[in-house]
């Protein structure tokens, strides 16, 4: 065998290790991203479901205390237009 033959068959020895390298490490980033997408669905999941029990906790406050669910709201309503009144006041 010649000097060219054998760097030909290393240079291909070495574009197989390449390539198979490559794979790996694509398998590898494809494995981390599938568990990084789950790992979103879960907390995703968690997140939609302590929400709707907040939601559920306040309609279920709201039915029992109408009265104060009314005072609360008016005040948050009147705190909101005040601080509002006051950033338009400023811009003039």
């Amino acid at each position: 065998m010649s000097k060219g033959d054998n760097l030909s068959e290393e240079l291909q020895i070495l574009k197989d290790k390449a390539k198979q390298i490559t794979g790996k490490a694509r398998e590898e980033y494809l494995e981390h991203v599938s568990d990084l997408k789950e790992k979103l669905k879960q907390v995703t999941g968690e997140t939609s479901e302590k929400a709707k029990q907040i939601i559920d906790q306040t309609g279920t406050y709201i039915k029992e205390n109408p009265q104060k669910a009314t005072l609360i709201g008016l005040g948050v309503g009147v705190g909101i237009g005040v601080i509002i009144g006051m950033l338009i006041g400023r811009r003039k």
